[in-house]
């Protein structure tokens, strides 16, 4: 299970394994930027930037529209995974089935058995962006099916992609994949940074309460619901990071918690404790102001990844378990571009997602 608790130690979101097929749940920096969190750490805002040939042989692009911008996973060889492909996929589609009794755990289908299945022709020519690679055009293969019930029986549909290099950590390794017909070398990663903090320390499956704290940004603060906790009865958490760019933030990602612990509470009944959650990502405008982005989601998803290039930040990109969406962000505005939910995923998996407080068996 991943959570925004992880912004501090490291990688920004953790990965929640989607098991069967070897369909890897949501991989936010810890797979989909790879080791992009210590570039992070020490890069101004955060931009990773592809060593791509230092002068391009023929034309080439900046950053596509939100709509053109997908999320590829990467398959490891597994003896496993019964599934028959090892490589890069492209998930486009998601169908809720009554049983996966039967059903292979993973197949190849024909272009009318996808388009049957309601799968979407995939797109023309796609690039994977990996951090410390030029980007890569993908190959476009077969149809591929796989069913899943680690929470609601369904099955994932998508194409195969060959052409393009495994990642040096296969286990949980993701890419965005965007499209574009001329290479995108102009288009830049950016990932958030953690900027504050409060959260306790767990040992030996014992949580204590926090003894430091970094204070939320302001304009973070302004758009947090007001809520009452005084300390100790209540301990208030919080995970914050932010996307800058040009040396100004343009987008922040964060999750508060407000755990309530009755006096004299022993730590075996730390995981009985009422915790109230708030999370979610925010756009910052002209004025410094946070704004929620809320646009296409049934629940909060957690900034993972922002698109920028010589006109600036144009693509935000959020992600949770099996989900994610893409945004255009002009004038601190972000607009969807793209929704998708590719796999359904264990029907605990939102609950967690931004918890803070005691494991409790994340």
């Amino acid at each position: 299970m991943f959570g925004m608790r992880d912004v501090v130690p490291g990688a920004l979101l953790r990965v929640e394994r989607m098991r069967r097929v070897g369909l890897i749940g949501l991989a936010a920096l810890a797979g989909l930027v790879g080791g992009c969190a210590s570039h992070a750490a020490t890069a101004k805002g955060g931009a990773t930037t592809p060593p791509g040939p230092s002068t391009p042989t023929g034309p080439v692009a900046g950053c596509p529209g939100a709509a053109a911008v997908h999320l590829a996973w990467f398959l490891p060889p597994s003896a496993t995974n019964d599934h028959s492909h090892s490589g890069w996929v492209l998930p486009l589609h998601d169908a809720v089935v009554s049983t996966i009794d039967g059903l292979p755990a993973y197949t190849t289908l024909d272009a009318a058995a996808a388009s049957a299945a309601g799968v979407p022709a995939p797109p023309p020519s796609v690039w994977l962006l990996q951090p410390d690679a030029a980007p890569c055009r993908a190959i476009t293969g077969g149809y591929f099916g796989a069913a899943d019930d680690a929470g609601t029986p369904n099955v994932a549909y998508g194409v195969e992609l060959t052409g393009c290099p495994a990642p040096s950590e296969h286990e949980d390794a993701s890419a965005i994949a965007v499209v574009s017909e001329l290479p995108p070398t102009e288009c830049q990663m950016l990932v958030p940074r953690p900027v504050a903090a409060r959260l306790g320390d767990e040992q030996a499956g014992v949580w204590h309460v926090p003894v430091k704290q970094t204070p939320v940004p302001a304009a973070v603060a302004a758009a947090v619901p007001a809520h009452v906790c005084v300390a100790p009865a209540c301990q208030a958490l919080w995970a914050v990071a932010e996307i800058d760019h040009a040396d100004h933030p343009v987008a922040y990602t964060g999750a508060f918690n407000w755990i309530t612990i009755p006096p004299g509470a022993a730590a075996a009944t730390q995981c009985d404790w009422k915790s109230e959650h708030f999370s979610g990502f925010f756009t910052v405008g002209a004025d410094g102001a946070a704004t929620q982005v809320t646009a296409g989601m049934e629940h909060p998803l957690p900034l993972v990844a922002a698109l920028a290039d010589r006109t600036g930040v144009k693509v935000l990109f959020a992600a949770g378990p099996g989900e994610y969406a893409t945004y255009d962000l002009a004038a601190g505005t972000a607009t969807l571009g793209r929704h998708l939910v590719w796999l359904a995923p264990a029907t605990d998996a939102f609950a967690h997602i931004d918890s803070l407080g005691p494991s409790c068996g994340r």
